[in-house]
C-alpha cells in the first residue's frame, strides 16, 4: 500500500512542479515582452499561480477601487494577469490618444466572450474591418444631431412621466420624500431607448416586467459571469442555466424577426418620416449617397439590440451620478437650476429644442460628471503589430486597457485639484465653441442668462494648460456612436427634473461605484443605487403628461 501512495503523491508534486514552471515562465515572458526603451520592466503586483491577479480584484469588497489601487500603486502603466492572460493597463492621456486616434489602426477592440457575441452578433459594437466601416458609414447618418434631435418629444414626454410618478410619491408622503433614483431612472431610459429604437413600450415606469425585457437582462447576467469571460465552451454544458440561456436567446431572435418584418411591412405601405432606429436602419440606405449594401435583417437586429441594452444602463448612471455631484455642490446646483428655470421661463415652462440648446452650462455638468464617474470605467484593446507608447514596447497581439478614473484624476490633463466635481473647469471651453457657432452665436448675443445671471468669482482657476475632453465616449474612429443621443437625453432628463425638484443626499449615504460588465468594456454602475432626498419645488405647478 506504501508504493502506490509514493507513486500518486510523486505525480501530485511533479504535476504541480510542471504547472508552476509552465505558469510562471508564462509570466516572466510576459513580463520581458513589455520595458521602457531605458530597460525598465513593466512594474505591477507578481501573479498568484493559475489565478494571476484575479483574486486581488475579486476578493476585494469592492472590485474598482481594488483595480484603480493598481494604479495607484504602481503609476500610469501596469501590467494585470487575469488567471493566464496578461494585460497591460494605462491611465495616460497621450498613451490613450495614440491608441484611439492616432495610431488607431493598429489597435482593434477586444473580442467579446461568446454570450455577448451571440447577442450583438455582426454589429458595429462587435464587429472590424470593412464590415466595420460598412455598418458605421450607415449609422453615422442614424445617429446625426439633426435626427437625434427629432426624438425631442420622446425624451421629454418620458422625462415628464418619471417627474409626475415622483410628484405622486410626495403627494402619498410628506413634502420630501427618500428615494433610490437609480433604477427609477434605469426605467426611464429603458422606456426611452425602448419608443426611439424599435417603436416598443417596455412600461418599465409602470413597472411592468416585459418578457423580452427579462430575457435580455437574464443574457446580460450571463455574459458577465466569469465561466463565460474565461471560457467558450461552458454554454454548451447541459446546466438549466445554459438550457435557460438559449430559451432567452431564442425569445428575443423571435421578438426581434417579427418586429423587423413588422415595420417593414409598414415602410412599404408608407412614405412617411421614420420614428424610431428601426425604420432609419432599415432605410439606411436611403440616407447616403453611396452605392453600398443594406444592412440584412440579422444586422439590424444585432445593432438594435446593442444600443438597447447599452443605451439604457449607462445613461442612467451618468444622470444618477450628475444629481448626486450637483446635491453635494450647492453653488454648482443653483447655478444649474437658476439656467433651467431662465430658459424654460422664456418658453412658458416648455423645454424647446432651442432652449436646450442654451443649456452651456448644464452640459458641463454632464461632462464633469462623465469625467469624475464615467458609466464606463475602461476601455480594451488588443494590438494588431507592434507599437511604442510613450518610451514603452507594446507587442504585437498585446492587450492594452485604458483605465479612465485614474486618468480623469489627473492634474496635467484636467486642470487644478481633478478630484473635485468643478463644472465651470469646462464653461470656458463650452463658451467658445458656442460662439463659434454662428447661428447659436446670434442668439446668444440677444441672450445669454450665464452673464446676467451669475459672476465669474466662482470660475475654476486652472493652470494654462488645456482642459482636455474626458474619454468616457471613447475617441477617434470608434469612438461611441450613440454619444449624442446619449448627451441629448440626459440633457432633457436633467432639465425637467431640476426645474421640478430640489435633490439633497440621503443622511449618511454616499455613492459606491463598482466595476460591471467586463469584456468589449469595463462598465461602472453605483452598487448601493442613490438615495436621495427629493422635495417638490414651490413655483413649479404639477405638470400633466399629455398622451403621444
Amino acid at each position: 500500500m506504501l508504493l502506490p501512495f509514493t507513486l500518486i503523491l510523486s505525480i501530485i508534486v511533479t504535476a504541480f512542479f510542471l504547472i508552476h514552471l509552465w505558469y510562471f515562465r508564462l509570466v516572466f515572458l510576459s513580463r520581458s515582452q513589455v520595458h521602457h526603451l531605458d530597460g525598465k520592466a513593466v512594474p505591477g503586483k507578481f501573479p498568484r499561480i493559475l489565478v494571476g491577479n484575479l483574486v486581488d480584484i475579486y476578493s476585494s469588497k469592492n472590485r474598482l477601487k481594488a483595480y484603480n489601487f493598481f494604479h495607484q500603486d504602481f503609476g500610469e502603466i501596469v501590467q494585470i494577469f487575469w488567471l493566464w492572460r496578461q494585460q497591460i493597463s494605462i491611465s495616460n492621456y497621450r498613451m490613450a490618444h495614440q491608441i484611439l486616434v492616432t495610431h488607431q489602426k493598429n489597435y482593434k477592440k477586444f473580442p467579446p466572450n461568446s454570450v455577448i457575441q451571440r447577442l450583438f452578433g455582426s454589429s458595429v459594437l462587435t464587429n472590424s474591418g470593412d464590415d466595420w466601416k460598412h455598418h458605421r458609414l450607415l449609422m453615422n447618418e442614424v445617429f446625426s444631431k439633426k435626427r437625434i434631435t427629432g426624438f425631442h418629444d420622446i425624451f421629454l414626454y418620458y422625462s415628464e412621466k418619471l417627474a409626475t410618478k415622483w410628484d405622486n410619491y410626495i403627494d402619498l408622503g410628506s413634502e420630501k420624500v427618500e428615494l433610490n433614483i437609480y433604477p427609477e431612472l434605469l426605467s426611464l431610459f429603458l422606456d426611452i431607448v425602448g419608443k426611439a429604437a424599435i417603436d416598443y413600450d417596455f412600461a418599465a415606469l409602470e413597472g411592468k416586467a416585459d418578457e423580452l425585457l427579462k430575457n435580455l437582462q437574464y443574457i446580460v447576467n450571463q455574459s458577465t459571469k466569469p465561466v463565460h469571460q474565461f471560457t467558450k465552451w461552458w454554454k454548451y454544458l447541459p446546466f438549466s442555466s445554459n438550457r435557460k440561456l438559449q430559451i432567452a436567446f431564442n425569445t428575443v431572435d423571435i421578438f426581434m424577426e417579427e418586429l423587423i418584418n413588422h415595420r417593414k411591412n409598414i415602410n412599404q405601405k408608407s412614405n412617411d418620416c421614420e420614428y424610431n432606429l428601426l425604420d432609419l436602419l432599415v432605410k439606411a440606405t436611403d440616407l447616403v449617397e453611396d452605392n453600398i449594401s443594406p444592412l440584412t435583417d440579422k444586422e439590424v437586429r444585432d445593432n438594435l439590440l446593442a444600443i438597447i441594452i447599452n443605451g439604457h444602463e449607462t445613461v442612467a448612471t451618468s444622470v444618477s451620478l450628475s444629481l448626486y455631484l450637483l446635491a453635494k455642490d450647492s453653488p454648482s446646483f443653483f447655478r444649474a437650476q437658476a439656467e433651467v428655470d431662465t430658459v424654460m421661463e422664456r418658453s412658458q415652462g416648455k423645454l424647446t429644442e432651442n432652449g436646450l440648446h442654451e443649456l452651456e452650462y448644464l452640459d458641463c455638468v454632464i461632462k464633469e460628471s462623465l469625467r469624475l464617474c464615467p458609466p464606463m470605467a475602461g476601455l480594451q484593446r488588443v494590438s494588431v503589430n507592434e507599437d511604442i507608447l510613450e518610451g514603452w514596447s507594446i507587442p504585437q497581439r498585446q492587450v492594452v486597457g485604458i483605465s479612465l478614473i485614474p486618468l480623469h484624476l489627473n492634474s496635467e490633463y484636467f486642470g487644478q485639484s481633478p478630484e473635485n466635481f468643478c463644472p465651470e473647469r469646462y464653461f470656458n471651453k463650452v463658451q467658445k465653441a458656442h460662439d463659434a457657432n454662428p447661428t447659436v452665436k446670434e442668439a446668444s448675443q440677444k441672450f445669454c442668462p450665464m452673464k446676467n445671471l451669475f459672476s465669474t468669482d466662482k470660475d475654476i482657476k486652472t493652470k494654462k494648460v488645456d482642459i482636455f475632453e474626458p474619454l468616457t465616449f471613447g475617441d477617434g474612429a470608434r469612438k461611441c456612436l450613440g454619444e449624442h443621443f446619449a448627451m441629448y437625453e440626459m440633457k432633457v432628463a436633467l432639465a425637467v427634473l431640476l426645474r421640478r425638484f430640489t435633490f439633497e443626499v440621503a443622511p449618511l449615504f454616499d455613492v459606491d461605484l463598482e466595476l460591471g460588465k467586463f469584456g468589449l468594456f469595463i462598465s461602472m454602475f453605483p452598487k448601493e443605487g442613490v438615495k436621495m432626498i427629493i422635495s417638490r419645488r414651490q413655483h413649479c405647478p404639477h405638470h400633466k403628461i399629455v398622451e403621444r
